[in-house]
């Protein structure tokens, strides 16, 4: 949720933040759903096909 607020503000960021945290539940396919750079409530397409270290140098890189 911090990810974020930080990247798209108060308003934005908070109702992405609570989409995502609604989504930990076990009824929902776990995997890598990093914050997208437009908003949108919706998850990433097929994260749990990341690879973690693609993820780790495109969104910790900044």
């Amino acid at each position: 949720m911090i990810t974020s607020l930080q990247k798209h503000g108060l308003i934005k960021g908070g109702i992405m933040g609570i989409a995502r945290i609604l989504r930990c539940n076990p009824f929902v396919h776990g995997g890598v759903d990093p914050v997208p750079d437009k908003f949108t409530v919706k998850r990433n397409p097929h994260p749990e096909r990341y690879m973690d270290e693609i993820i780790v140098k495109k969104f910790h890189s900044k």
